[in-house]
C-alpha cells in the first residue's frame, strides 16, 4: 500500500471514529433530555380556582371558609388551603394580639400566592422579616386571585377595615389597571365602580354569578417533540435570547416565534399613554384615593407595594416580549411603574416599587419568578417580603420596627 493510500485510510477511520463519538454523544445526550424530560411535572391549568372561590354579589367571587385545593403544576404542587374567615394562611380574629402590630395585604393572585405554600408567601415571609427586625407584627393575607383595585376596595371598606390593621398594604400590578373599567375579570363578572361626590356605586350591583362555559372540545394528543435534545435547546435558547431564536429560525431549524397582538395589558407600557386607557388610570387614581380615605377612617394608613411583571425584571424576558410582540421604542418596560409611583406621590401615599429588589436578586440559575408561570417562585416571595419589612421598618410605618 502506498504512503498516500495509507494516509487517505487513516483520515478515513479517523473521519468514522469522530463520527461515531459524535453520534454517541448525541444519542446519550438525547437520553438524557428524555429523562429529564419525564422528570418534569406535568400539571396544567385546571381552574382550581372555582374548587375554592364562590359567587359573592358584592365582590364578584370571594374565597370559601374552610375550602382545600391542589395545584398541581409544572414548577409547583401546592397543598392551598382557606382558612374560616375565607383568607389565605392563619386563623386571625378581628381582636388584636397585645403587644403586636397588625399589617394587612391586599392583593391578587400575588398576595394570595396559590403556587406558595403558606410558610412561603409574601405575607408569611414580611411576618418573619419584620420580627427579624425586632417588630411584632401579625401580617393578614387578604389576597384573592383574580382581584383588582376596585374589588380590594370594597373587601377592605366590607370586611377588611374589621381587623383594624396598623398598615394596610395595597399591592399593585399592571394587570389590575384595564379591568377598573370592566364588569368582567376574564370569564369572571366583577364590580365596575362610579365615582361621584357621594363616594364610589357599584354600576351593576348585584354582581351576577360566573356562568361556566361548555366544556369544550377535546384537545388533539401531544405525541411530543421528535428530539427531546432539540426541544430542549429551542426552550433553552428561547429564554435566554430569542432574537438568537428567530436568527436560528431563519435557517430552517425551528419555526420563529408566533408573533402575537399587543393586547390592553401591554399598551399600558405605551409613552405617552393611549386616549382610551385614561379612564382606567383615572379609575385607579379614584380607588386608590377612596381607599387611602377608608384605611385612615379605620385607624391605619395605606402603604402601596409594585409588584414588577417578568419583563420589567429581567432584561431577557423583556427581549422576549419585544420579539414575540413586535413592539416599538414607544414601550417602556419601568412605564406603569412610574405613573403609580406618580399618582401615589399625588396621593400622598408611601409606595415601595420592588423592581429593583427582585432585579438584584434574579438571575438564570436562581430566577425570582417561575419560568412557566407569571408569577414569583419562593425565592421571590421572600424578596419581596424582605423588601417591604425594611420599607415599613425604616420608614417607621409599622409601630415598634427599626
Amino acid at each position: 500500500m502506498t504512503p498516500s493510500r495509507s494516509r487517505l485510510r487513516g483520515f478515513a477511520l479517523d473521519l468514522a471514529l469522530a463520527a461515531s463519538t459524535i453520534a454517541v454523544c448525541l444519542l446519550a445526550a438525547e437520553v438524557g433530555a428524555r429523562v429529564l424530560a419525564r422528570s418534569v411535572r406535568g400539571g396544567k391549568e385546571q381552574l382550581e380556582r372555582n374548587r375554592y372561590t364562590e359567587h359573592d354579589p358584592l365582590l364578584g367571587w370571594r374565597k370559601t371558609p374552610g375550602a382545600r385545593v391542589v395545584y398541581d403544576r409544572r414548577e409547583y404542587h401546592v397543598e392551598y388551603r382557606v382558612n374560616s374567615r375565607g383568607l389565605r394562611g392563619p386563623e386571625r380574629g378581628y381582636e388584636r394580639t397585645p403587644g403586636h402590630a397588625r399589617v394587612l395585604a391586599l392583593g391578587d393572585s400575588f398576595v394570595e400566592a396559590f403556587m406558595a405554600d403558606d410558610a412561603s408567601t409574601v405575607t408569611s415571609r414580611l411576618q418573619e422579616h419584620l420580627g427579624a427586625r425586632g417588630c411584632a407584627a401579625d401580617v393578614i393575607n387578604g389576597g384573592t386571585v383574580g382581584y383588582s383595585t376596585d374589588q380590594e376596595y370594597l373587601f377592605h371598606r366590607e370586611e377588611g377595615r374589621k381587623y383594624a390593621a396598623d398598615v394596610t398594604v395595597l399591592f399593585v400590578y399592571h394587570n389590575d389597571i384595564p379591568y377598573l373599567t370592566l364588569d368582567r375579570y376574564q370569564a369572571y363578572p366583577k364590580p365596575r365602580l362610579a365615582f361621584a361626590d357621594g363616594g364610589p356605586s357599584i354600576v351593576n350591583a348585584p354582581v351576577p354569578p360566573y356562568v361556566p362555559p361548555p366544556p369544550a372540545a377535546p384537545a388533539p394528543i401531544d405525541e411530543g417533540p421528535r428530539s427531546h435534545l432539540l426541544e430542549l435547546v429551542k426552550q433553552r435558547l428561547e429564554r435566554s435570547s430569542a432574537r438568537t431564536f428567530n436568527r436560528l429560525a431563519g435557517f430552517g431549524l425551528w419555526e420563529p416565534l408566533r408573533k402575537l397582538p399587543v393586547n390592553e395589558e401591554l399598551q399600558l407600557y405605551r409613552v405617552p399613554e393611549l386616549g382610551h386607557l385614561r379612564p382606567a388610570w383615572s379609575a385607579f387614581t379614584w380607588t386608590v384615593q377612596t381607599l387611602s380615605e377608608d384605611v385612615a377612617a379605620a385607624g391605619g394608613r395605606l402603604v402601596l407595594a409594585y409588584i414588577p411583571s417578568r419583563m420589567e425584571v429581567s432584561p431577557r424576558v423583556w427581549e422576549y416580549t419585544q420579539e414575540r410582540y413586535s413592539i416599538d421604542p414607544a414601550f417602556q418596560r419601568d412605564a406603569v411603574a412610574s405613573r403609580v409611583r406618580w399618582i401615589a406621590g399625588r396621593i400622598g401615599v408611601p409606595m415601595l416599587d420592588l423592581t429593583a429588589p427582585l432585579a438584584a436578586a434574579d438571575s438564570v440559575i436562581a430566577p425570582t419568578y417561575y419560568q412557566t408561570d407569571s408569577h414569583w417562585n419562593r425565592r421571590g416571595q421572600d424578596i419581596a417580603g424582605q423588601a417591604l419589612a425594611g420599607f415599613l421598618g425604616s420608614g417607621r410605618l409599622v409601630p415598634g420596627c427599626r
